[in-house]
């Protein structure tokens, strides 16, 4: 069975560490950075599947963005950092706790 590429999704300035499904599956978080470079991308990155397109960028961290996930019901997105934190944010972008 041969695969199809669905899209590329194109914004992040480093290398994409991971990304997540939200749960109703319509949209894609992803993070990146460059470890030990702390003047590289460091995002959280939200996009619509449908679409391709980036919906926002969640910057905070200092460091290489590691690991995101999104919660249960789909309207938060935990993002951890090289930086020693955890960041919770809403899907729409703000900026709700550092957990350290």
């Amino acid at each position: 069975e041969t695969k199809q590429e669905v899209c590329m999704l194109r914004g992040h300035l480093d290398a994409v560490q991971w990304v997540a499904f939200s749960p109703d599956s319509k949209y894609v978080a992803s993070c990146s950075g460059w470890f030990g470079a702390p003047e590289s991308d460091n995002s959280v990155r939200i996009w619509d599947v449908s679409t391709g397109k980036e919906v926002r960028s969640l910057k905070g961290h200092s460091e290489c963005v590691r690991c995101v996930a999104w919660s249960a019901d789909g309207e938060k997105i935990a993002s951890s950092s090289n930086d020693g934190t955890i960041r919770l944010w809403s899907k729409s972008g703000e900026h709700k706790d550092t957990l350290y």
